[in-house]
C-alpha cells in the first residue's frame, strides 16, 4: 500500500472551491474569541498548527463551525485535518507572519494521531531581535515572539479596580535589555524571589505587542503564550551563550543591585560604550556611555541659580525685580538651584559637560540651599571647590551623556544624564571585545 504524502504548508495555495488534506502539530490553542459585526455577536476561534518542514499557519474556526468541534483539539498533539479551506490571509491581527491561512469548515474531518512523530517541530517562534523591536512599533494589529535571559523581576502592581501587572527586565545575545510588561494572568509565571538566586530563567514569549510609552517595550495581550525554561534549540543556544559569559552575569547581579528605576537601568544597560572622539559622530541613540576623569571644574560662582519656584526655570532681573520669563510672572519666589559645569576627558579627546540640579545633589551630597549657604560664608568658593574635586578628582567615572543634537559644537556643554562608578572588571571585557572587533576589521 502506497504512503500517502500529505503537502506542507508551502504547497497550499489560496483557493475558495479547492480543499486540502494536511498533517500538522497544533502549537496553539486559543480561546473562543466573541466579537460583535454590524450589531451582531460572531465567533471565531483561532489556532497555530506548524508543519513538517517546521512551517506555522495560522487557522481559524468561524460561526456554526466552532461547536462542532468544541474538545476535539489539545496543544501538542498532531492532526490530520481532511478538506480545509485556504484563503489569503487577513492583514489586521496576524498571529504568524504567513501570507495565507487555513479555515476548518463543517464539512472537515479532524483526526488527532495518538502516536507522535519527532519529525514534525513541537515549537515555532517568530522571534525578533531585542534590539530592532523598535521597528514595529507602528505596526499594531500584529503581534511578535520574543526569548531572552531575565535579569530582573518587578512586584506585581494594581492597575485600577480590577488589573495588575508586573515587569520583567530580559536580555538577548545581543546584549540589548528590554521591559516586558505582564497583564493579569501573565503576572504569576515568574516571581520577584528570582531577583536573590543565582540563576537567569529564559522566558520565551509568544503573541506580544510592541508599544512604545518613553521607550519600546512589549505588552502581553490576548494570544500571547509564556514559556520558562523550555527545552528546545534556541533556549539552549542561549543558555549555552549566558554560561559562557561573564559579562552577562555582571549585567545581571548589575540589574538586581541598581537604585535606579527599571527605566533608567534599562536606559542605562542600552547605553553604547564609545570613546569621547567618537562622541561628535555618536546618533539615533538616546545616550551613550564614556569612561572618562574629570579635569575642570568651571567657576563655582555660578554653581547655584535662581529659579522659579512654580516652573524651576531660571529667572532674569528685570527693573531690579526677579522676573520669571516662563510663567511671565514678576518678583517671582524662588528656589537654588545647582548647575555644575566639568570637562572631561579620556586618552581620545576631551568634552565639556553640564550637570543639572538632582543629579549634582546626588553626587555632590548635599543640598542647593547647603551649597548656597556656604557660598555666602567667608572662604565659602574654595571650601565648595574642594567639594566638587573631593567627588570627582583622580577617579575615572562611567559618564552617560545625551548625545548631541544637530552639529558638534566642542564649545557647547552636554548635559549628563548619569555618573556611575567604573565597574573595572566589565570594562576590562569590553575592552577585550573592543581590541578583537578592531583586529576583525
Amino acid at each position: 500500500m502506497t504512503e500517502y504524502h500529505y503537502p506542507t504548508f508551502e504547497h497550499l495555495y489560496p483557493s475558495g472551491v479547492q480543499r486540502y488534506d494536511v498533517r500538522a502539530r497544533l502549537i496553539r490553542n486559543y480561546d473562543i474569541f466573541n466579537y460583535n459585526h454590524k450589531g451582531t455577536t460572531k465567533q471565531t476561534w483561532k489556532m497555530i498548527f506548524v508543519d513538517v518542514e517546521g512551517q506555522a499557519i495560522q487557522c481559524n474556526i468561524f460561526g456554526p463551525a466552532i461547536e462542532k468541534f468544541i474538545g476535539r483539539f489539545q496543544e501538542g498533539f498532531i492532526y490530520i485535518l481532511l478538506a480545509v479551506q485556504v484563503i489569503f490571509a487577513e492583514g489586521k491581527n496576524k498571529i504568524v507572519p504567513n501570507w495565507k491561512q487555513m479555515i476548518i469548515k463543517e464539512e472537515t474531518n479532524v483526526i488527532r494521531e495518538e502516536e507522535d512523530d519527532i519529525s514534525i517541530p513541537s515549537f515555532h517562534y517568530n522571534l525578533v531581535q531585542l534590539n530592532r523591536l523598535s521597528c514595529h512599533i507602528d505596526c499594531t494589529d500584529r503581534v511578535y515572539d520574543a526569548m531572552g535571559l531575565v535579569l530582573y523581576v518587578s512586584p506585581v502592581e494594581n492597575i485600577g479596580v480590577d488589573s495588575f501587572k508586573r515587569d520583567v527586565a530580559i536580555m538577548d545575545t545581543p546584549w540589548t535589555v528590554i521591559k516586558l510588561t505582564l497583564w493579569n494572568d501573565f503576572v504569576h509565571v515568574l516571581d520577584e524571589n528570582l531577583n536573590h538566586v543565582d540563576v537567569a530563567p529564559i522566558i520565551v514569549a509568544c503573541g506580544l505587542h510592541v508599544k512604545s510609552f518613553y521607550g519600546t517595550y512589549l505588552s502581553t495581550g490576548y494570544h500571547t503564550r509564556v514559556y520558562v525554561n523550555p527545552v528546545n534549540e534556541k533556549t539552549t543556544s542561549l543558555s549555552t551563550w549566558y554560561k559562557s559569559e561573564k559579562l552577562a552575569k555582571i549585567r545581571r547581579d548589575w540589574f538586581r543591585s541598581s537604585t535606579f528605576s527599571l527605566k533608567s537601568s534599562i536606559d542605562i544597560s542600552n547605553t553604547p560604550r564609545i570613546r569621547l572622539s567618537q562622541f561628535p559622530s555618536a546618533r539615533k541613540v538616546q545616550y551613550c556611555r564614556v569612561v572618562a576623569y574629570a579635569c575642570r571644574v568651571d567657576s563655582v560662582d555660578n554653581i547655584i541659580y535662581e529659579a522659579c519656584n512654580r516652573c524651576l526655570k531660571k529667572v532674569v532681573i528685570f527693573q531690579g525685580l526677579q522676573k520669571c520669563q516662563s510663567c511671565n510672572l514678576t518678583n517671582t519666589v524662588t528656589i537654588p538651584r545647582l548647575l555644575l559645569r566639568l570637562t572631561i576627558f579620556d586618552k581620545s579627546g576631551n568634552l565639556k559637560v553640564t550637570i543639572l540640579h538632582d543629579l549634582a545633589q546626588h553626587l555632590l551630597g548635599c543640598l542647593a540651599t547647603e551649597i548656597k549657604s556656604v557660598l555666602q560664608q567667608p572662604n565659602g568658593r574654595n571650601r565648595v571647590m574642594e567639594k566638587v574635586f573631593a567627588c570627582f578628582g583622580n577617579r575615572a567615572f562611567s559618564w552617560v551623556l545625551h548625545p548631541p543634537i544637530g552639529d558638534f559644537n566642542p564649545e557647547h556643554s552636554y548635559t549628563v544624564g548619569y555618573v556611575l562608578h567604573v565597574d573595572w572588571a566589565e570594562e576590562c571585557m569590553w575592552l577585550n571585545k573592543y581590541i578583537a572587533s578592531k583586529k576583525r576589521k
